[in-house]
């Protein structure tokens, strides 16, 4: 009996605070110095020292008998909601042994029954709530939100319980009631550098002012209390939301999804700008214009990737050696200072002789002819006879010679690919997007990959990485390896949502050093077993001068009036020549190069959290930079963000 008098006793005050405001009101309980202790036996005379005294300062496990969930407003009567509404339940949990708040303690709370305002069983509602289990905070406090949603007439009982044996549970009627209607009226302005065709399907949410404009955003899901959702196909479209809430603030949401990207050949397609307003008011049967400004959201692209690049130098072989050329007048331009277009020059021919051999060994033999005969005679009787010994020469190495020398083209068509087609690995570090789009980039080289495929097969499934070899700049231990690729920093852009626009930059790239190493160092000694360390060695050992000068002596001796024996010598020369040149001016590359780039490329949000995860349609241009002339380079490239 004493203890029932004294929590009535208690409730007073309580009661009194919950019907002051609306919001949480500490509620501090002051016991007075002759207050006894609860009692624990049901005739109220329990000795005072029937039990311990509490210690507060030692971990304690709380029992149903000394709890008490006070609920913070008056439950003698409803609590009424319109529908859409949002009630705030509030309670606080009393520990009576320690004559304090109970700190911590988990509350349970369920929608234990619906009835219509006759009294009579639903079997469903469409009222919610926030929470189903609260802890309750350093006062004793604990809170959760209940949600109604359209139907109204409907009462709903929500009951607050804790997890302990006997514990006395509480109860409190939400009674939810029909409001008149508003009406508004959606349209769409835009403020951003977004091309505006790019944005579709407007997704526009009335929720309640509960979810102000800085909860939402545009890369997250909505909330569950959504009153109304319509879709805007397009920027200049507009919806009308009928029998909305009225009487009340509201937030009205809208996002729009942006470019549909095709990634392994699935389309991504994310939200990409969203606007608020969270300050609406409508008034009944009033229809309200409202004009949602949309702002694009920014991609984050700061990380460090995985980027490979694929650089095409055949362009660049064929320009700065300066057009159509034979191997005797790369060797005379040679001599006028310009070394890297000397180079070129050489690579063009080999690359000419390995497509057409017939032309280069010709067109080599008329070379030396000219010593011996003269340059008027030489050309005449070249002009008339070029291509068609050109032709028989090209069909009888390639598909009458002995198989050895046929292996050797082909070996050297890969070789001159391996040298034109070279593959960059690094590490590509992204800065955080500035005010101006603009975002900082470094490409932090780790490695090169060379591709020599002689002996794969075509249309296997291991084609592609077939004849791959990586040389990794941080482990590689050969001193002949060009160590020249430095770090490459840039400036990049991002235009129209998604677009990545490289700024022109500069790479520290020795080309003729690299390609010396190829040739030399990776495949020529591949290819001889060791025999060769050169080209010119190589040639040697692959072509046998008689054999081709006995093969083809019949059809061309006549035109030139000459014996086997001295076009076996010419063949000879025109190797020693070709090959010979190759060695010399290759070695004596030794001056730096610069590889100029700009580029661009596509940014990719794979899981639409407005973070980029790779790049993808990567493509440079620029050029090759030597002492005295420049030649344009071709590139692609991808790059995947690294893992944390």
């Amino acid at each position: 009996m004493l203890n029932n008098l004294r929590r009535s006793w208690l409730l007073i005050p309580l009661l009194a605070l919950a019907c002051g405001g609306s919001g949480f009101v500490p509620v501090d309980i002051v016991y007075s110095n002759d207050q006894g202790i609860p009692d624990t036996q049901d005739d109220g005379a329990a000795p005072e020292d029937s039990r311990p005294t509490p210690d507060i300062n030692r971990d304690r496990i709380p029992t149903s008998k000394w709890l008490e969930i006070i609920l913070l407003h008056d439950t003698t009567v409803y609590q009424d909601l319109f529908a859409g509404g949002t009630f705030r339940i509030n309670a606080k949990v009393i520990d009576y042994d320690l004559k304090a708040p109970g700190i911590g303690i988990m509350v349970r709370f369920e929608i234990a029954e619906v009835t219509d305002f006759e009294g009579n069983p639903v079997d469903l509602g469409d009222g919610t709530l926030s929470d189903y289990e609260v802890s309750t905070d350093g006062n004793g406090l604990v809170q959760a939100f209940f949600r109604s949603n359209n139907q109204t007439g409907l009462i709903y009982r929500v009951v607050l319980s804790l997890p302990y044996e006997e514990a006395e549970e509480k109860d409190i009627l939400i009674r939810v009631m029909d409001t008149p209607c508003g009406c508004a009226n959606v349209s769409l302005s835009y403020d951003g550098a977004l091309d505006t065709s790019s944005l579709h399907d407007f997704q526009v949410s009335v929720l309640p002012a509960d979810f102000a404009c800085d909860r939402l955003y545009p890369e997250r899901p909505l909330p569950d209390a959504v009153f109304q959702e319509r879709v805007i196909s397009s920027l200049y479209g507009q919806q009308s939301f009928e029998c909305l809430p009225s009487d009340m603030y509201m937030t009205v949401f809208a996002k729009a999804k942006g470019p549909r990207i095709m990634v392994d050949g699935k389309p991504v397609e994310c939200y990409v700008a969203s606007g608020c307003n969270d300050g609406v008011f409508l008034q009944p049967n009033v229809c309200k214009d409202i004009t949602l400004k949309i702002y694009q959201a920014n991609l984050n692209p700061a990380g460090r990737y995985d980027t490979i690049d694929h650089f095409d130098f055949t362009n660049l072989v064929q320009q700065c050696a300066g057009g159509d050329t034979t191997i005797m007048t790369c060797v005379t331009t040679g001599t006028s200072g310009d070394l890297g277009k000397t180079i070129c020059c050489v690579l063009a021919e080999m690359i000419k002789l390995f497509k057409t051999p017939g032309l280069t060994i010709i067109e080599s033999i008329a070379d030396l002819a000219k010593i011996w005969l003269g340059s008027i005679i030489v050309d005449t009787l070249f002009n008339l006879f070029k291509d068609a010994v050109a032709n028989v020469i090209t069909n009888w190495l390639l598909n009458n010679s002995p198989s050895w020398v046929k292996d050797f083209f082909t070996i050297g068509g890969d070789m001159m690919g391996a040298i034109t087609n070279l593959e960059m690995l690094s590490d590509l570090v992204l800065a955080k997007l500035n005010n101006d789009f603009s975002v900082q980039g470094t490409h932090y080289w780790t490695g090169v990959a060379l591709y020599w495929k002689f002996g794969c097969k075509p249309g296997t499934p291991e084609y592609e990485q077939c004849g791959r070899h990586e040389l990794n700049m941080k482990n590689i231990g050969d001193p002949n390896f060009p160590l020249d690729i430095l770090e490459g920093k840039f400036t990049a852009l991002i235009s129209n949502w998604n677009q990545f626009i490289i700024n022109q930059h500069a790479i520290k790239l020795n080309y003729g050093k690299l390609v010396l190493y190829v040739i030399n160092e990776l495949i020529v000694a591949s290819i001889t077993g060791g025999q060769a360390h050169s080209l010119k060695e190589a040639m040697h050992l692959w072509i046998n001068c008689r054999s081709i000068a006995r093969g083809i002596l019949g059809k061309i001796t006549s035109w030139f009036g000459g014996s086997r024996q001295q076009i076996e010598d010419v063949c000879i020369g025109a190797i020693d020549f070709l090959f010979g040149f190759v060695d010399v001016f290759l070695g004596a590359l030794t001056l730096d190069t610069e590889l100029s780039l700009s580029g661009t490329g596509v940014l990719v949000d794979e899981t639409c959290d407005l973070a980029v995860d790779r790049i993808i349609n990567g493509t440079y241009v620029g050029y090759v930079q030597g002492n005295m002339s420049q030649a344009s380079v071709t590139g692609k490239f991808t790059a995947v963000k690294q893992k944390k």
